[in-house]
């Protein structure tokens, strides 16, 4: 199972066939309180991305943001909300962000997994409510 190709090479990168169970990876806790992902496939060339993001009651990101890409989103369980908006994910809901929109902040008004897919790299720089920079590539 390949999820980030890091070899250097100046042909562009091939697609591999992958194949991964996902209730066999561990949630890896991100900096910010109350937020987790399992990274299901990573580009390291142009930083698309494909995730499941589980946030706790409660959890959400506290500031107004863009991102350096698209983001796509669909909703397993719970519910999650934009708040200055009031637009609200639930189970079957698809969200799409474009690149630069600025959206959030956001709240999980319960346990709430998310898939969570990008185009690109998701900041230029870190946010500030990251310390990890993992967390924000």
């Amino acid at each position: 199972m390949k999820q980030d190709q890091t070899e250097s090479s100046s042909a562009p990168q091939q697609l591999e066939e992958l194949l991964i169970q996902a209730d066999e990876i561990e949630w890896r806790p991100k900096s910010l309180k109350g937020v987790y992902e399992k990274m299901l496939w990573r580009n390291a060339e142009t930083h698309a991305s494909v995730a499941l993001i589980k946030f706790d009651k409660g959890a959400g990101i506290p500031e107004p943001h863009a991102h350096d890409s698209n983001q796509m989103m669909y909703c397993l369980s719970g519910r999650y909300e934009y708040i200055r908006t009031g637009l609200m994910l639930t189970p079957g809901t698809f969200y799409c962000n474009p690149r630069g929109s600025v959206h959030g902040p956001t709240l999980a008004h319960e346990e709430t997994v998310l898939l969570e897919i990008y185009d690109g790299p998701h900041y230029a720089k870190m946010p500030s409510w990251y310390t990890d920079e993992q967390d924000a590539r």
